[in-house]
């Protein structure tokens, strides 16, 4: 913020002015008149210019008159002093155009300036949220009436002074608040005052106060920032002080109830728990006792009511700590591997291909994926494989969880994330309410009897992709086709902080290099070593794959097919684009790349075979597309 004060503009005390100005005009017209009798008639009257600019200064509205005054005077003077010349007159007369011309500008200009700062002034004055400002000296330059409302103290009793007079006001003695802290060296903040938040540059502060508001006391929330001056030097800061008394006492209520509430459902679920536990043994002894086949499969419908109960049970465990921790970005790969902990996949092949992407999130993320993977594994839909990836799309990004099962009907698409008995069976009403904390969706999209296609619509501001060495700050758990033991080659997406590792492959590839930004590179480690990759690159218009390559000493061995499959499971949900060697035609057709004119090829990447001329056949490389699908 740059603001060179906060106060209007300030000067000496009106009887003073006007004393001065009296001195300084009687004294530049009597220096003018003594020149004139010494034959001087121009250099001295450029001392008029002091008189105009103080009173044109100081009384922007009196700027004209007082300018035409003393124009008029040492017009007078020269008239009556001077000797009669036509040359003189007609400097005389520029000579007091110019100075009536300066006290109109400066008028002007002053009367601009405080207009502006009384602007300022009136937007301090009357924020909704008490508010005051100190300058570099840490003196008092902006009272407003908010906090006169708060503190009881006027602005006339408190503008213009130092000594930390504004912590009287809140603490009753004499210390730095926020704003003094930032016209101080703040370095030293984190370590003495641990309880101030720094965000964004603005100190932000809470705390009680019990002898405020008549000893009752106030939870106040202190914000301060700095002000700059036109160097971007610190010139003083403003604070803001707001009453959230009402907001904590509110919150305290609400989780004193929630509090209350949750030990009741505890109880509950505790009794039903013990209940449904001798409802069991007596099904189980029922079984043992009875050889009746409609006895057994009455029994049999029991025991699965029971297990509903039992399932629900569960959900309500989960839903009474929903919300209950504030959200914060997490890795989608650590969450779908933390509910993939959870889960038998038996023969059920499982690939998550999202180890850059974070998402603002509620905690409870993992048990989203959870409750989705344990729909796709249910022996009803028959799926053999789960594939997890996400596609970055104009409005955001979406994860998104498919298997290659029966999928779900229409008809039953629109109910299965309403609050119903079978959506609780399924758990999807809980993984919709969770998303939606922070803004995101979910919807499913599969084709019945293909598969079911689960989709997490996350806000543009909701996710971001490690684009940088420094990552996310979290270790990244792998789920990849295959794990390194035993010397088993794995097939992975390569962390930000690896792309250096890919760089050197690629130095006998052209010197090709990796950008975080746009590329996601599928590397193949065999031993700790990175023995094949391959890249998609993301163009504006379409996904590009190339630098596909394995060093001549690790050829051979499959290790280019890993790379190529993990790239195109990982980026499957677009069209996907290449320039391939004529003699690997064969080899990409097997992962769905078939030959295309060279004319269907995204302008951004057809270009960057220009210099082929639009004979791509005598480069020796083929345009080729791979259709989005699984």
């Amino acid at each position: 913020m740059n603001v060179p004060n906060l106060s209007v503009i300030t000067h000496p005390p009106r009887k003073d002015r006007i004393i001065l100005l009296a001195i300084v005009t009687a004294c530049t017209l009597a220096i003018n008149l003594f020149g004139i009798l010494a034959g001087l008639t121009a250099v001295l009257s450029h001392l008029l210019y002091f008189p105009i600019i103080l009173a044109s200064y100081w009384y922007p509205r009196r700027g004209l008159p007082f300018s035409l005054s003393v124009a008029l005077i040492f017009a007078l003077e020269i008239t009556l002093f001077a000797p009669v010349d036509l040359v003189l007159g007609f400097a005389t007369f520029a000579r007091c155009a110019i100075l009536v011309l300066v006290g109109c500008i400066v008028s002007f200009l002053s009367w601009n300036l405080a207009q502006s700062e009384q602007q300022l002034h009136d937007i301090i004055e009357f924020l909704p949220d008490a508010t005051f400002a100190i300058d570099k000296e840490g003196r008092i330059i902006a009272w407003n009436r908010a906090l006169e409302t708060m503190t009881g103290r006027s602005k006339a009793s408190m503008l213009n002074r130092g000594n930390y007079e504004y912590a009287l006001a809140f603490y009753g003695d004499r210390r730095p608040m926020l704003a003094g802290l930032i016209i101080s060296d703040g370095s030293g903040i984190p370590r003495k005052y641990p309880q101030v938040r720094n965000e964004s540059g603005t100190l932000v502060s809470e705390i009680f106060l019990p002898h405020m508001q008549g000893d009752r006391g106030m939870h106040l929330r202190f914000s301060a920032s700095p002000l700059l001056d036109a160097n971007g030097n610190v010139a003083g800061a403003i604070e803001s002080i707001r009453d959230i008394t009402d907001r904590v006492m509110t919150a305290s209520a609400l989780e004193k109830t929630s509090h209350r509430l949750n030990t009741l459902a505890g109880i509950l679920r505790h009794d039903i728990s013990r209940k449904l536990a001798v409802l069991y043994g007596q099904l189980r002894f029922g079984v043992m006792k009875f050889s009746d086949p409609e006895i057994i499969a009455y029994i049999g419908d029991l025991k699965l009511a029971a297990d509903g109960i039992t399932r629900q049970i569960d959900i309500s465990r989960e839903f009474r700590d929903i919300g209950g921790t504030p959200p914060s970005w997490i890795s989608v790969q650590n969450a779908v591997a933390t509910a993939a902990d959870r889960l038998e996949f038996r023969n059920v092949t499982f690939h998550a291909w999202t180890g850059r992407l974070c998402v603002f999130s509620d905690p409870h993320l993992p048990t989203v994926f959870y409750h989705i993977l344990h729909n796709s594994l249910k022996e009803s839909t028959r799926a053999t494989r789960i594939v997890i990836t996400y596609q970055v799309r104009n409005e955001g990004c979406a994860i998104i969880i498919e298997d290659n099962g029966t999928g779900i009907p229409e008809n039953e698409k629109d109910g299965l994330f309403v609050q119903r008995k079978d959506s609780y069976g399924r758990g999807l009403f809980l993984a919709a309410e969770i998303v939606s904390l922070t803004g995101m969706a979910i919807r499913e999209t599969g084709e019945y009897r293909k598969g079911a296609r689960f989709e997490i619509l996350v806000p543009s501001e909701g996710y971001r992709v490690e684009n940088s060495a420094t990552g996310t700050g979290t270790s990244q758990r792998h789920i990849s086709p295959t794990t390194e033991e035993n010397g088993v080659p794995v097939g992975r997406e390569l962390r930000a902080d690896e792309f250096s590792l890919a760089d050197e492959v690629w130095k006998e590839y052209h010197d090709t290099t990796g950008d975080p930004t746009v590329d996601r590179i599928f590397g193949v480690f065999h031993s700790g070593k990175l023995v094949s990759i391959a890249r998609c690159r993301r163009h504006p218009d379409g996904l590009e794959v190339d630098g596909v390559f394995t060093p001549a000493q690790f050829r051979k061995n499959g290790y280019s097919r890993i790379a190529v499959g993990a790239l195109v499971e990982a980026c499957h949900n677009d069209d996907l684009f290449m320039y391939a060697v004529r003699h690997l035609e064969g080899f990409y057709r097997q992962y769905g790349f078939e030959p295309i004119p060279e004319t269907l090829l995204p302008p951004a990447i057809r270009e960057r075979y220009t210099w082929a001329a639009g004979n791509l056949e005598g480069a020796e490389v083929l345009p080729m597309q791979r259709k989005a699908g699984l």
